[in-house]
């Protein structure tokens, strides 16, 4: 996979889990041009907000305090009807993805992620956004 195309990509990253921060913020900050950190759904809202107009990709936890993963994509989807979400989630319970579904998450990846799994999802959402 070449991800040339996405050193020019904002990705906004929200994850309460320090541990699985940590190693993945690493990757993202070599895949794409910018990397904005959240740990919890409410600050990753308030950071889509502030940022909403350069932010090309959201991938949040399903599952964090203040705010979920779910909810957070929803507020998110009412501002910018087509941003792409990716969901991760150790939760692969219907209710879960029947809500991912309505929201219009664009993919929901279980945990514990693989990188070469989420950088593929992120490689399929470049090419249909043209990156």
């Amino acid at each position: 996979m070449n991800f040339d195309n996405l050193k020019t990509k904002k990705v906004l990253y929200v994850e309460d889990d320090d541990a699985v921060l940590d190693s993945f913020t690493k990757i993202l900050r070599k895949v794409f041009g910018e990397v904005l950190i959240a740990k919890n759904g409410q600050d990753g809202l308030e950071l889509f907000e502030q940022n909403k107009d350069s932010i090309d990709f959201v991938i949040a936890d399903i599952k964090m305090p203040k705010m979920d993963g779910l909810t957070m994509s929803d507020e998110i989807k009412k501002i910018s009807p087509e941003m792409p979400c990716i969901i991760t989630t150790a939760h692969a319970e219907y209710e879960y993805l029947k809500k991912a579904d309505e929201i219009g998450i664009y993919k929901y990846i279980t945990k514990p992620l693989n990188i070469t799994d989420l950088l593929s999802v992120i490689s399929e959402l470049a090419g249909e956004k043209k990156a």
